[in-house]
């Protein structure tokens, strides 16, 4: 049997992805509904269940029935596709690693004048976040997102550095110019939050 807490819970998780499903903000949602933003947060936090009649409301409004909305959506079938999106996607980055060390091999056995062939290990860093970058967005989510994205930057500027090093002798000031983006991502990652809470 269910507790009020695992119901609150249920349903809060359930009203936030429908809402934000359809690209509504709270405020947004209880004008469609004609109730208060304050009352939707609080459904939306647990702190309180939405009547019989408000749930079927808003079962109405998202074209869905009462039972999607007070039973848990994450079927085992779901969490099993989601953990195979996953797996498929570091795969994918693998790839990146196995083509690199394919290319390490080959430089090191035909013995070209290449006097930094490690560098290819280097320039799989970025890329592999490019692959990595592109799955973490069909997850549909902020914090991966963020952390890929941020450690792109860095390892981007690391190829850089490590490729014009030591022709260019200032080569550590990209660091320096890399740092500014880091805190516009930062910023950005904070709004996108702010934006979902509302």
């Amino acid at each position: 049997m269910i507790s009020e807490e695992n119901l609150k819970k249920t349903i809060s998780k359930n009203l936030i992805r429908y809402r934000k499903m359809n690209n509504l903000t709270q405020k947004e949602l209880a004008i469609e509904i004609n109730y208060s933003d304050k009352a939707i947060s609080k459904w939306e936090r647990g702190e309180s269940l939405p009547d019989i009649y408000v749930l079927s409301l808003l079962a109405e409004f998202y074209h869905t029935s009462i039972c999607n909305l007070i039973t848990d959506q994450q079927t085992p079938e779901k969490r099993r596709l989601h953990r195979i999106e996953k797996l498929i996607s570091l795969l994918s980055a693998m790839v990146v690693w196995s083509i690199a060390s394919i290319v390490f091999l080959y430089l090191n056995i035909n013995k070209f004048d290449v006097t930094r062939p490690w560098l290819v290990f280097i320039y799989a860093l970025p890329l592999s976040c490019v692959v990595l970058l592109f799955f973490v967005n069909k997850w549909k989510s902020l914090l991966y997102s963020f952390i890929t994205s941020s450690f792109f930057i860095w390892t981007l500027a690391l190829s850089i550095h490590l490729t014009l090093y030591p022709k260019i002798s200032n080569m550590w000031m990209i660091y320096i110019a890399i740092f500014p983006l880091q805190v516009i991502l930062a910023i950005w990652f904070i709004l996108k939050i702010k934006h979902q809470k509302e």
